[in-house]
């Protein structure tokens, strides 16, 4: 069995101010409308103008996320760069193929071509730290961030004193919304953030962000949290057996966590998952949601990170993220449980 990792730093950019220090979900940023853009920080506090004006969202969030990280971390030198994106730059990808059709495969601009793939975040995290070290992309759906956080795992299980920046990232695109569109992926009726939980149409509300961490397989005095394991399968029969399995292979029943933290999304047709999961396995203790306030795409679990690390800092848990009312006096282990339309199963193990 791996060794945990810790965390030093946390960096996160989305439809809600989360990149701001002190920010708790005390006043969340309300939308009507689907395919929600994430809010844009002062970029230029950590990328010049002029290589700012040539950077796809992508690349702009991962580089300010994974720095906000790096600088809470006390700004250790970086051994390692791990992304996950279940889409990766849409909106270059987007440019270079409506390029190619409208020039009939004439003379082209290629720069959105050399930005469209999947690991341009990564690369220009490393250009930016000058970081000449392991760098590794992955696109694994709605797992993508937990395969990324596996290698993060394996990476220092083999060079615990190292550190390495983990994230996880995905934009939102016109083109790429009107194809999910289509295919009835998306939310039609009631669309809002904050959601309606009573809310029983079909669809998600699809958003974009960035989550970036500076993890160690080194305990030091400043950690935020402990990540103790992560575990990500494809389709499950059973969900109840899926976290009972992974809780016992940790030593752990569903009564020693703190709380659970569900991704329901109010799909109406997978939310229905989370509902038994809770009902049967976490009844008695406290479940928090976060894409009510920060919507859905491929690696929201990466913010869903940043809530357990926030609230093990805060000691308690934000009103508007607190699914049935319930509440401890300590929050020392939490359980991420996620999966998008009853496909990519995952959980991730915190520990403070």
């Amino acid at each position: 069995m791996m060794k945990e990792i810790y965390i030093y730093g946390s960096g996160t950019i989305s439809i809600q101010p989360t990149f701001q220090e002190n920010f708790f979900y005390d006043e969340i940023s309300s939308y009507h409308e689907n395919g929600i853009k994430a809010i844009d920080p002062d970029y230029k506090e950590f990328i010049p103008a002029l290589q700012l004006r040539r950077m796809g969202k992508s690349m702009r969030m991962a580089v300010y996320a994974s720095q906000k990280a790096i600088q809470q971390a006390g700004n250790p030198e970086i051994h390692a760069v791990i992304t996950g994106t279940g889409e990766g730059c849409l909106r270059d990808s987007e440019k270079f193929v409506e390029a190619l059709w409208e020039n009939d495969g004439g003379m082209l601009n290629p720069t959105p071509f050399i930005q469209s793939t999947h690991n341009m975040a990564a690369a220009t995290i490393a250009l930016a730290l000058n970081c000449k070290g392991y760098n590794m992309t992955y696109t694994n759906n709605s797992s993508s961030f937990e395969s990324a956080l596996i290698d993060g795992f394996l990476y220092l299980n083999e060079s615990p004193k190292e550190n390495v920046v983990i994230g996880g990232l995905d934009e939102v695109s016109e083109q790429t919304m009107k194809f999910w569109s289509k295919v009835n992926y998306t939310k039609t009726e009631n669309v809002q953030i904050p959601t309606n939980l009573k809310d029983k149409n079909p669809g998600e509300i699809i958003a974009e962000g960035a989550g970036f961490y500076v993890a160690s397989g080194e305990k030091r005095a400043n950690c935020l949290g402990k990540i103790i394991n992560t575990k990500t399968v494809y389709e499950v029969e059973n969900p109840q057996e899926f976290i009972s399995k992974f809780l016992n292979e940790n030593n752990l029943k569903s009564e020693d966590l703190d709380a659970i933290i569900l991704g329901n999304n109010t799909d109406s047709r997978y939310d229905g998952i989370y509902n038994s999961v809770s009902e049967k396995l976490f009844s008695e203790i406290p479940q928090i949601i976060f894409k009510n306030v920060l919507g859905e795409f491929d690696t929201a679990t990466s913010l869903a990170v940043d809530v357990t690390l926030k609230i093990f800092k805060h000691q308690e848990i934000p009103r508007i993220l607190n699914l049935n009312g319930k509440n401890k006096n300590a929050y020392n282990k939490i359980l991420i449980y996620n999966q998008r339309r009853e496909k990519n199963h995952s959980l991730i193990l915190l520990e403070r």
